[in-house]
């Protein structure tokens, strides 16, 4: 072989050699720029990662707090609901419980217990002219023979007359057949009357008596019994009609 042969073929070859050199210089650069792309990619997303991470665990922290938030609201909300609804049926219970109560009072109320009526001589003295509601009896002052629906008792003018039985005062008036009246109102029905009387002043209407008080004093101004003298002259009635007063007397 020629020498110039040889130079060329040697020039050739390193021209081969440095083509493969720089082919391979080539791609270990592009394999570094790659790699080095890839690791800046690869940080990047852990950052990114890492952001996201810390926003999830914030965004968690907000989320918990306002469950808890509303669950303490809710949980307030239905104990004032609850306590409200007891305060209801606790108010409706009484209601309940008052209307029963008032339901059963009419059935479970008894009546009162009537007192016992005794009823007491009005005057200590003598009983000269008795009841008689068939029977005639003779009047001095009439000078007839009439009926007598009352008891009179005989005592000197001014002596103390007492109340019969506890009572009421319903009325002081001066009858123009009996004189000054007193009528006392009791239970039952029953009421007392005490005429020809001098005076009054110890009672008002309206007034209550108790058994055995003084309410009045013996007079002598009865135009009907006028000629005999000062008595009382006292009389009874039951639910308006006149009774025999010795009947009810406890002596």
């Amino acid at each position: 072989m020629s020498r110039g042969k040889r130079y060329a073929k040697s020039e050739l070859e390193k021209k081969k050699i440095m083509y493969i050199a720089g082919v391979c210089a080539l791609a270990v650069l592009l394999v570094l720029i790659f790699t080095l792309s890839g690791y800046k990619t690869k940080e990047e997303a852990k950052q990114k990662i890492a952001e996201l991470e810390e926003k999830e665990s914030f965004d968690a922290s907000l989320v918990s707090q306002s469950e808890d938030k509303n669950i303490t609201e809710v949980t307030e909300e239905n104990k004032a609901n609850e306590t409200e609804k007891i305060a209801i049926n606790t108010s409706n219970a009484t209601v309940t419980n008052t209307t029963s109560e008032n339901t059963s009072i009419p059935a479970q109320q008894e009546e009162p217990v009537k007192k016992e009526l005794k009823f007491i001589v009005p005057l200590e003295g003598e009983i000269y002219k008795d009841y008689s509601e068939s029977t005639l009896i003779y009047s001095e002052t009439l000078e007839e023979w009439t009926v007598h629906l009352g008891v009179d008792i005989k005592a000197e003018k001014g002596t103390p007359v007492i109340a019969a039985e506890d009572g009421t005062v319903e009325s002081i008036k001066n009858d123009p057949r009996y004189g000054l009246t007193i009528i006392l109102a009791h239970e039952d029905g029953f009421k007392t009357i005490y005429s020809n009387l001098q005076t009054a002043e110890f009672v008002q209407e309206g007034q209550t008596i108790e058994k055995g008080k003084t309410i009045a004093s013996v007079g002598e101004n009865a135009s009907f019994e006028i000629s005999e003298g000062a008595h009382l002259h006292f009389e009874m009635t039951k639910d308006g009609e006149k009774v025999n007063p010795t009947i009810y007397w406890n002596k």
